[in-house]
């Protein structure tokens, strides 16, 4: 790979984190789409620890709970950090013996620079000293963000990025707990490498609402598939809710295809939405175990495009220091597999205008060399996973979407497939086996639309980087 040629004369370790952690993507909830810096105290923690075990969220895997950023006011005389005294006035430990207590598992942040990105004490030179602290708090789960820290904001990476984060891994292992670690660069330079680094890395910068998230997220993710899987997974980000009651939202239904699209990404879960206030909309969506399935099937395959009518697009095109593009006016199909069969999520981009898809079941195949892929098949099996209806076996799907970010999600099970407990032989098929995966005629998007092969954006083949 191109990426890779271009890493030749700088050394970054070989050495992985050591936890054995990470075999399917992380799911919880995180402070910051929710309180900000705002609300981040002893009682509040405490307060959503309550209420994620009065939601019954744990069961459904729901097992980090995640204090971020502005929760450290100095560092003592020894070094160690010291929590902001009023808002955490029995220290950091107590905190997570009650999270403990609530059978949860307890998060915390911290920054590889010297500050962390509200201006907090950062872990540069403390790494050794923070991880010790961390571990003697009992603390399962670490988010390091990357400000003010030496940096590069282009392609390829920053070897002083990945030395601290390499340090701070290290210090992690040297302590012999099993913390997981996310590691938040925003960058998708990482991916190549991810899993040498962390259990999960961010591939671009926060998601704050819809547009963001086209940006940051769903169009740069589109091209990392091939990097994810079990022990280390590409992040897009936080889930962002609609709930009144927090610091970001999105639309009810930019936020389900929000958890549609990242289940199927194979992205983590980590919850954003107001905890304390959740509206009954966003319950029903990070609720949905069919959906949860999906980001955690065991196969632990990330998810890729199949097929859209969007403009093409080149990874050159999507890097993080290029601020907001409009969100085109374009629909997608995502597709992933797993163990019984695929899920679909069709999406609508377009912000003014409804589309009517016509998808053939079999297009949820792709193939692409470094991806798993699928024999042929006719039909399948149909289940609309919002909807919980079986509609029964069909050759192809036809829906009408709302516009600016409505989806719906299928899960479908090719026939042939259906009697076996096992995963499908489709999944060791040969490159000679894969059918041509060019064929836009085969989808119709509303009125009749003259889908040039130039415009149309088909993962044939792994895309370079």
């Amino acid at each position: 790979m191109r990426l890779l040629a271009s890493l030749s004369g700088v050394f970054f370790s070989v050495h992985g984190l050591d936890n054995g952690l990470g075999n399917t993507p992380q799911m919880g909830y995180n402070t910051w789409n929710d309180f900000e810096c705002e609300g981040v105290s002893e009682e509040n923690i405490t307060k959503v620890a309550d209420k994620m075990v009065d939601l019954g969220l744990p069961a459904l895997g729901y097992e980090y709970l995640v204090i971020d950023d502005c929760w450290a006011h100095r560092r003592g005389e020894d070094g160690i950090l010291v929590p902001y005294e009023k808002a955490f006035p029995h220290g950091m430990k107590n905190v997570a013996d009650y999270v403990h207590d609530k059978g949860l598992k307890f998060g915390i942040y911290t920054d590889r620079g010297r500050w962390t990105c509200a201006g907090r004490p950062g872990g540069s030179g403390y790494e050794v000293t923070d991880a010790q602290t961390f571990v003697s708090w009992g603390v399962d789960y670490v988010k390091t963000d990357s400000c003010f820290g030496p940096d590069s904001l282009e392609d390829p990476p920053s070897p002083e990025a990945i030395a601290q984060y390499e340090l701070f891994r290290d210090a992690l292992n040297k302590t012999g707990r099993k913390v997981f670690l996310a590691l938040s660069g925003w960058h998708n330079w990482y991916s190549p490498y991810g899993k040498s680094l962390a259990n999960s890395w961010r591939i671009g910068y926060d998601v704050r609402d819809w547009r963001s998230a086209w940006n940051y997220a769903i169009r740069v993710n589109a091209f990392l598939s091939e990097y994810g899987g079990p022990g280390g997974w590409n992040d897009p980000d936080m889930l962002v809710g609609s709930s009144s009651g927090a610091a970001v939202k999105m639309t009810p239904q930019q936020s389900r295809t929000q958890f549609s699209l990242w289940s199927v990404m194979a992205a983590p879960l980590l919850l954003g939405s107001s905890m304390l206030s959740m509206s009954s909309h966003d319950l029903e969506t990070y609720t949905n175990a069919e959906v949860i399935a999906v980001d955690q099937d065991p196969l632990g395959i990330q998810g890729q495009i199949v097929w859209e009518n969007c403009p093409l697009r080149k990874r050159a095109d999507v890097h993080q220091n290029q601020y907001y593009d409009e969100i085109p006016y374009c629909q997608q199909a995502w597709a992933k597999p797993v163990r019984d069969g695929f899920a679909l999520v069709l999406l609508n981009l377009d912000r003014f205008q409804p589309a009517k898809v016509d998808f053939k079941v079999y297009d949820v195949c792709w193939s692409s060399p470094s991806s798993k892929s699928c024999d042929f098949f006719e039909d399948a099996s149909v289940r609309d996973l919002w909807s919980k209806q079986e509609l029964g076996v069909r050759k192809s799907i036809q829906v009408t979407l709302d516009p600016d970010g409505a989806s719906r999600m299928f899960k479908l099970v090719p026939l042939k497939w259906k009697a076996s407990e096992t995963e499908p032989a489709a999944m060791a098929a040969t490159k000679s086996q894969r059918r041509p995966a060019l064929r836009p005629q085969r989808v119709g998007m509303g009125p009749p639309l003259i889908l040039e092969t130039d415009t149309v954006h088909f993962l044939q083949e792994p895309t370079e980087l």
